[in-house]
């Protein structure tokens, strides 16, 4: 490429002999430019051209120098602020009938007949070079049409620059689509198979869509328009290949490299083939058996050129050509889909050699910059998909963020180079080392760090199966990036949207594993804080910076699918005193305490009760928020209401049981206190507790009784609790039938009409087989302490009511449960009962587990049916 000016007069156009020959025609519609050279920095292509004219405005280096304006003193096109409308190539133009607006830029002729002349240029081309190969189209541009070389100095600098492009392989993605004289066919023998489907970028999302209202973080308003804008570049549709590593190959070897060869390839007859396993090794090529051709190894940077060609006989031969200095080898694949597969691994291990060599070498900033955004699009772009082709661009960018991480300049050096490697991070996992890099870049220069580009690195490492005690430098970068967040001025805001978009805008998660690793990365942060820290408590204005995942438990309770997660992964409490002596970090656990006892899931609500855990007394969220001795630094009136709540929703779900209150009287003080604010939930509690003599003891019976009357909803509760009392004496009073079988249509409220009829303490056989009843009339069943036989055959009588049964009926010797719906939570529950002679389980959800346990616990148990189960 000439350095100062250059004089482009003429153009390339297809011949009947394969050839190019200048055209005088278009040399003087174009006339004489001339440019010089100018300190001006080229922008981007304008917006508004066509197709055409953006590969020639990509290309227009390959024309002259990239920094000229014409010698009138007009503007380049690469200078104008605003995009010039140019027209299409075959579009022909009147400059009368053009018109200006008086806001349009004054329009440069010359630009324009410069650029159409270059589009027409590089069109011709790309059409010629499906018929010709590169290396004559190349020879061509330095030769005339007698064979000698040719004077225009302009197609010989053109046809060199374009020889060190091929070779070095530094073109972007449309020059190189332009300037392949011989790509691949589309059409491959394999078709791609389904796990070779590209599936969306995670990297898609722009940075005002990640960051909402607050681009400060990041860049300023208008790099933020310009992120907007920007999509990464994604491989071309077609088949997806493994990166090829041994394989059978014949070979043919020339010794020509240039026109020569074209003249062999259009002849009947070739040479010798040679049959070759050849292995693809890190820097050069060997074969199995080193003998004829390959008798030594091919080195990767021997290679000048590598390229497809098409079938040229009728025995349709799928040859791959490399050119060598001194001749060129031809590799003859099976089918089409071998040809391109070893076509791309051999071109991508010559690359990455290339790319190591030259990054890991030069010192000049913007070279190393430059060179990484084209291994970035070349790795982006390879049809290749393989574990070794993911690993070995983030390779060359860790060995490159390692080099001088001491000195004091380093952190500017590793954020640039993050900002181009962005579309890499977005699409590949990061590894561990360099997660360790980009963890110290955000915790050394928080407000600095490229937020947007490591964004998706973040989402991909929470949204994987990651085993953060085998990688602690993955949880290590996604806290330091959350702690990054924070400490902007939005930051609580970019917290926000950071869990937002991680869980994304569906209903439901798709990521199974993000929820449980966010909460292990929250608590793994709050503990190493709080662990050294010395009791009493007191804040300081530093622990600010480790709120942030304090605010992530809060935000992710208002998830319905991640408060399952949370609230499981939560019991038994797993932060430390201090922690829960923070008043910051206790505000936060109250809005999650109370989004967990307003949930009416099972799931959510049940753990905030003890854990069923190996030790005798495992710690819980009641015993924690307990009003009588807190060990959580919320106001007292907010304890007793949170207390109340976790209470009300358990008893009115599923721990509405004799065994719960029992567990439970360790915290009667609580009870007491939470009653004496009149709740609806204590209250209730504290009178099942005297209704089912759940405590024990006069003094204990008169503590609560005081408690009831010490308010007015309270002598309500106890009123309530006598007239129940007497009528429970009355009914078990002596009297009434032993036997009593219900109709047919009875439900759950005749069965409570029956036991207010009179006195039925001598029933010790009731049937309700056939009926409608259900688990409710449990309840009911419970006031009759003589049972003995209780047939529910054929009924909706489940777990819940088994479960009730099995502590309150303890003289029952026989039950009937064929064909109802209980399962083995509801089984496991009548071991309990040590005086049950025979049990029907036939037709049930029984397992052969649960049986053998019920066998081993009851070993009184005579006669059991099990048939039509899997105990069976």
């Amino acid at each position: 490429m000439p350095s100062y000016s250059q004089e482009i007069n003429g153009d390339l156009s297809h011949s009947d002999n394969n050839g190019y020959s200048a055209n005088k025609k278009d040399e003087e519609k174009s006339g004489d430019t001339k440019y010089i050279s100018s300190d001006s920095e080229a922008n981007k292509a304008p917006t508004g051209l066509n197709a055409g004219q953006r590969l020639a405005f990509a290309l227009r280096d390959f024309l002259g120098p990239p920094n000229m304006v014409t010698e009138e003193g007009g503007p380049s096109p690469s200078s104008l602020s605003q995009p010039l409308p140019l027209p299409f190539i075959d579009e022909n133009i009147d400059s009368e009938d053009a018109t200006q607006s008086e806001d349009e830029l004054p329009r440069c002729r010359e630009t324009d007949e410069v650029l159409n002349n270059a589009a027409c240029r590089l069109r011709r081309w790309r059409a010629a070079s499906r018929k010709l190969r590169r290396p004559r189209i190349i020879d061509n541009l330095c030769t005339d049409d007698s064979g000698g070389p040719t004077r225009n100095d302009g197609h010989t600098d053109l046809a060199d620059r374009l020889r060190s492009l091929a070779a070095a392989g530094s073109m972007s993605a449309s020059a190189g689509e332009l300037l392949s004289l011989a790509p691949p066919p589309p059409a491959a023998t394999a078709p791609p198979s389904p796990s070779c489907l590209l599936t969306p970028s995670l990297s898609e999302q722009s940075t005002a869509e990640y960051f909402g209202s607050s681009p400060e973080c990041c860049a300023d308003n208008i790099s933020l328009e310009l992120s907007t804008s920007v999509v990464f570049p994604v491989p071309p549709p077609g088949p997806r290949y493994k990166l090829a590593t041994e394989g059978t190959i014949k070979i043919c070897c020339f010794q020509h490299t240039r026109t020569v060869v074209d003249k062999i390839l259009a002849t009947k007859f070739l040479r010798r083939w040679e049959s070759h396993v050849l292995c693809l090794l890190e820097d050069h090529v060997i074969s199995k058996t080193p003998s004829g051709f390959l008798e030594r190894p091919l080195s990767y940077s021997c290679m000048q050129e590598i390229y497809c060609i098409s079938r040229w006989d009728p025995a349709r031969k799928y040859c791959l050509r490399i050119v060598m200095p001194h001749g060129s080898l031809l590799l003859q694949a099976n089918d089409a889909y071998t040809r391109d597969q070893w076509y791309y691994s051999i071109v991508w291990r010559r690359n990455m050699i290339r790319y190591r060599n030259f990054l890991t070498k030069s010192v000049r900033k913007e070279l190393v910059m430059k060179e990484l955004k084209n291994m970035v699009d070349f790795a982006m772009t390879t049809p290749l998909q393989d574990e070794s082709v993911t690993r070995a661009p983030l390779q060359i960018l860790t060995s490159l963020l390692s080099e001088n991480m001491e000195s004091p300049d380093w952190e500017e050096w590793a954020e640039s180079a993050t900002n181009v490697a962005a579309p890499l991070l977005a699409e590949r996992c990061v590894n561990g080392e360099l997660c360790a890099m980009l963890a110290r870049l955000c915790r050394r220069r928080p407000r600095a760090a490229p937020l947007p580009a490591l964004a998706p690195s973040v989402r991909r490492v929470l949204m994987r199966n990651v085993d953060f005690g085998r990688a602690p430098n993955a949880r290590q970068f996604v806290r330091e990036y959350i702690s990054a967040l924070s400490s902007h001025n939005s930051g609580s805001s970019l917290v926000r949207r950071f869990v937002e978009v991680t869980h994304g805008s569906r209903a439901v998660c798709p990521h199974p594993r993000a929820a449980p690793n966010l909460v292990a990365v929250a608590l793994a942060a709050i503990d190493d804080y709080y662990r050294e820290c010395t009791t009493p408590h007191q804040c300081e204005d530093r622990e600010e910076d480790i709120m942030c995942f304090a605010d992530i438990l809060e935000h992710m309770s208002e998830y319905e699918d991640w408060l399952v997660v949370v609230a499981s992964i939560l019991q038994p409490v797993p932060f430390c005193a201090a922690a829960l002596k923070c008043p910051n970090v206790a505000k936060r656990l109250g809005t999650f305490l109370k989004a967990m006892s307003e949930d009416a899931r099972c799931p959510v609500h049940s753990c905030v009760a003890p854990a069923n855990a190996a030790r005798p007394s495992p710690p819980s969220w009641l015993r924690v928020t307990g009003p009588s001795n807190p060990l959580i630094a919320l106001p007292q009136k907010q304890l007793c209401e949170l207390w109340g709540n976790m209470m009300k929703t358990l008893l009115n779900c599923c721990m509405k049981r004799k065994s719960f209150l029992q567990s439970m009287c360790k915290q009667l003080p609580d009870f007491l206190v939470v009653a004496l604010t009149e709740h609806p939930a204590a209250l209730e509690a504290l009178c099942l507790m005297l209704e089912w003599e759940v405590a024990s003891g006069d003094q204990i019976q008169l503590e609560i009784i005081a408690a009831l009357q010490g308010t007015e909803l309270g002598q309500e509760y106890y009123k309530d609790l006598c007239k129940r009392q007497k009528s429970l004496q009355i009914l078990q009073s002596e009297g009434g039938p032993t036997r009593l079988a219900l109709p047919v249509r009875a439900t759950d409220a005749d069965v409570a009409a029956l036991l207010e009829a009179g006195a039925l303490g001598s029933l010790e056989c009731l049937s309700l087989a056939f009926t409608s009843v259900t688990s409710d009339c449990a309840y009911h069943l419970i006031k009759l302490p003589s049972l003995r036989y209780l047939n529910l055959w054929s009924t909706k009588f489940g777990d819940s009511g088994l479960e009730l049964i099995a502590e309150h009926l303890t003289r029952l010797q026989v039950l009937n449960l064929c064909e109802t719906p209980v399962s083995d939570k509801g089984v496991e529950a009548l071991s309990g009962l040590s005086s049950l002679r025979n049990v029907n389980l036939n037709s049930t959800k029984l397992s052969s587990e649960a049986f053998e346990i019920l066998r081993q616990r009851l070993p009184q148990l005579q006669d059991y049916d099990v048939r039509y189960t899997e105990a069976w």
